[in-house]
């Protein structure tokens, strides 16, 4: 199963493993949690009675231990549980009210209840003038009054709330399942707008979706669903088998996709144009929730936390682990795209072309990097060899020369600007390359180990931004930038941008744009592999002299190092 795992789309039987993995995990975590919290019964107000709600989800389970599971395994109760654990074990992430968070519990053995036809009458949290049961839907109190609990019954009559003595027979707005069926494949999934742990954050206020938007989210489904039936049937059975929501974010949020690790089978994401970039999605983000849940169940590296590495599809540094679900998920991502290429109509060649050849290099530089990693253990090497198997099985081939030359420069930018921003050098070998420089000597070829820190400076470059824009639009024209250097670079004149980006250094030395423009345009191996170097001795020569040097002139020096 392992195996089966690491070399991409898994059959309905592994995702059943992974499944039930995370099932038993989160079982366990939610006794603990019940014992924790029935011994601070004092601090929950109404909602105090928390083996009365243990005993409600037993009883439940013993009538539909199928019904049970479902409640316990839906996305938002997996980021419920992590919270409310951390809440009863003094580790709270923020003010969530210990009380309403924790008394969460209750709504989720209501929602087991109502799942299974038991009867009963529980006091739940009101959170966000809401009462929210996972995988089932929203009761909303009549009442105008802001009330923080209420008695939530569950009779043969239907469910009715208790607010403030006040009985009211109370409708349900339940939760928006879709299915789709295409060539005899089926998905089934809810589409999320209403719990507030959906964004697997604190709780937020529901934010249904018009009768417009969910038509539109419903037809996005069902045209990726179809897309996928046919042009990609190897991903439909693990897909199927895994996605349980999709979460509808604002085009404003502009999140491509996201999932948690506490919310197996979740992918939250802003609106598509496409389904294509809808079915890309789908298949990035649930690899996601299979690699989460294969760490509960093997070690693939030495536990190391420490973020440290370099990934080339985010700005900030990584830990080892998360190196390992970047390549995971970005080879499906190749592989997608290596079949999708051939099938786009005409005018979208050239970024299917991109969008190809970007993520393979992207992964291929990070397979290189864990294949020097030490920390892996036995099975992260195999993890690591299957997935360099899988991208060997999708060759660059047929690829326009100029899009893999706006490749090789818009990942050589984002390296260089990575380094320039989260890589302290050594201050020793600054200082004596400094000494170096003045004294017009040679320089010495030792420039010290990568020392990563997390800087608080991120965001895309612009000229990396404005590279990856030409290639989605085929071409950009009739737009000015900040100044020619800019100009002369996306107009492909590396002389005369790399004289601008000097040019711009004498003025702003700290200009980050303006060093990784003059990196990946000067030809300099130094700039391009330590950058962070020429530009500390850079500022120590100013230091020291008042005078800051020419940057192309010290990058040249420096690269006698290399040859």
């Amino acid at each position: 199963m392992f195996d089966e795992i690491c070399h991409g789309s898994v059959s309905r039987a592994g995702i059943d493993v992974l499944r039930g993995g995370q099932y038993s995990i989160r079982k366990l975590r939610l006794r603990t949690f019940v014992d924790a919290a029935a011994e601070m019964a004092d601090r929950l107000g109404p909602l105090f009675d928390v083996e009365r709600a243990w005993d409600l989800l037993a009883e439940a389970e013993s009538v539909s231990p199928a019904a049970v599971e479902d409640v316990l395994m839906y996305p938002t109760v997996g980021v419920w549980l992590s919270r409310a654990l951390r809440q009863v074990l003094g580790m709270a992430l923020d003010d969530t009210p210990f009380w309403s968070e924790v008394g969460g519990f209750q709504l989720v053995a209501a929602a087991a209840a109502v799942r299974s036809g038991v009867l009963f009458e529980i006091a739940v949290p009101v959170v966000h003038g809401a009462v929210t049961l996972p995988s089932v839907g929203v009761l909303r109190p009549a009442t105008r009054v802001p009330v923080g609990h209420a008695v939530l019954c569950n009779t043969p009559a239907g469910l009715s709330l208790t607010v403030q003595g006040m009985s009211e027979r109370s409708a349900l707005e339940p939760v928006k399942r879709h299915r789709g069926v295409a060539r005899g494949q089926t998905v089934e999934l809810v589409l999320d707008d209403l719990d507030p742990y959906r964004e697997f954050t604190a709780p937020l206020p529901a934010c249904p979706l018009s009768d417009h938007e969910i038509a539109e989210w419903r037809k996005l489904v069902d045209e990726a669903w179809d897309l996928l039936t046919a042009c990609h049937p190897k991903s439909v059975e693990e897909l199927s088998s895994c996605i349980t929501s999709v979460v509808p974010l604002s085009a404003d949020q502009q999140v491509f996709a996201a999932s948690s690790t506490a919310a197996f089978g979740s992918i939250a994401m802003s609106p598509k144009r496409t389904a294509v970039e809808f079915a890309e999605a789908l298949l990035h983000e649930i690899q996601h929730s299979k690699v989460n849940a294969l760490l509960d169940l093997v070690m693939l590296c030495e536990d190391d936390d420490e973020c440290r590495f370099y990934a080339p599809w985010l700005d900030y540094p990584r830990p080892l682990t998360g190196l390992l679900h970047g390549i995971y998920a970005f080879t499906t991502v190749v592989e997608f795209w290596y079949v999708q290429r051939e099938l786009v109509p005409t005018h979208l060649v050239r970024s299917a072309h991109f969008n190809f050849a970007y993520r393979h290099r992207q992964v291929g530089e990070v397979v290189r990097t864990l294949r020097r990693t030490p920390q892996l253990t036995e099975l992260g090497r195999r993890f690591v060899a299957a997935v360099s198997l899988r991208l060997a099985a999708c060759p660059p081939a047929g690829v326009p020369a100029d899009v893999v030359d706006s490749v090789e420069t818009i990942t050589s930018e984002h390296r260089v600007l990575w380094r320039l921003r989260h890589v302290r050098p050594d201050p020793d070998v600054v200082e004596a390359l400094a000494e170096a420089w003045l004294d017009r000597r040679a320089p010495t070829s030792d420039f010290g180990a990568d020392v990563v820190f997390m800087s608080p400076g991120t965001g895309r470059s612009p000229l990396g931004t404005f590279l990856k824009a030409s290639m989605a639009d085929h071409g950009v024209t009739g737009r000015r930038f900040v100044d020619e250097a800019e100009d002369a670079f996306l107009n492909g004149d590396a002389p005369l941008a790399a004289q601008g980006f000097a040019a711009r250094l004498t003025t702003s030395p700290e200009d980050v744009t303006a060093w990784s423009g003059l990196a990946v345009t000067s030809g300099s191996a130094t700039l391009a592999r330590r950058p962070e170097v020429v530009r500390a001795v850079h500022r120590a020569v100013a230091g020291r002299t008042g005078t800051a040097p020419d940057p192309g002139a010290l990058a040249v020096w420096l690269d006698q190092t290399a040859s």
